[in-house]
């Protein structure tokens, strides 16, 4: 959920429910080594199932260790690429996942409220469609955002990074009645094929989003991807 300007995880103190998975297709079996970072989170393929000793899952599918990670790690672990999360949504994770700040980002609310009559795969679709067709620039050294930063983004500076993306489009989807909740992760990595493995580094790292749909449960969207 939002706090003023930074976004903080839903905690399994608030009493969240684990979300419903199921899993199709073959499971993916590799080795991780993981340097340290002197922080708990653990990087795994989406959707984990074996997860490393002294590690836990989180109600959402991350994976956290038990103590920060300060020596370097190596674990066998077992994930899957094809999943459904989140089938069902609970009352206050559906909550949680429409918060807004009451008073912010009057334009982008206003914006949001204009698409009342459509579903909400068009809803998306719309938002996704005004990134591609307006003139926003990707930049890794954007311009400093005003009191309203999602509106002066989306109506003024319109230049940004992942996060700007991700942050403005899980504001829509909030405003326009969508649960929606950002991601953060890793995107790509480069290959070594004379060790036959990847290498993913911090220059790898990505926001992305999720939309909750019925029947569907939760959806990945990288609004990112519609500029750059």
């Amino acid at each position: 959920h939002q706090e003023d300007r930074s976004w903080t995880m839903s905690s399994s103190k608030i009493g969240l429910q684990p979300e419903i998975a199921k899993v199709s297709g073959n499971p993916i079996q590799y080795t991780m080594t993981l340097e340290p970072h002197n922080r708990l989170w653990m990087l795994m393929l989406d959707l984990p199932t074996l997860i490393p000793q002294d590690a836990r899952l989180t109600h959402d599918y991350s994976v956290v260790a038990n103590k920060p990670v300060r020596t370097r790690l190596r674990y066998d672990a077992i994930s899957f690429s094809s999943y459904q999360l989140g089938l069902s949504l609970g009352e206050r994770e559906r909550l949680l996942s429409l918060q807004i700040n009451e008073g912010e980002n009057p334009k982008t609310v206003q914006l949001a409220e204009s698409w009342q009559g459509l579903s909400a795969v068009d809803k998306i679709n719309t938002a996704l469609k005004r990134y591609r067709e307006q003139p926003f620039v990707y930049t890794l050294k954007p311009p400093r955002l005003d009191d309203n930063p999602v509106d002066d983004f989306l109506f003024n500076t319109k230049r940004g990074f992942c996060e700007h993306y991700a942050t403005s489009f899980v504001y829509l989807m909030r405003a326009a009645g969508v649960p929606a909740r950002i991601v953060t992760g890793y995107q790509g990595g480069e290959y070594n094929p004379n060790g036959n493995y990847y290498i993913v580094r911090q220059s790898d790292a990505h926001a992305w989003a999720e939309v909750w749909l019925a029947e569907r449960g939760w959806v990945r969207v990288d609004p990112t991807a519609a500029v750059s």
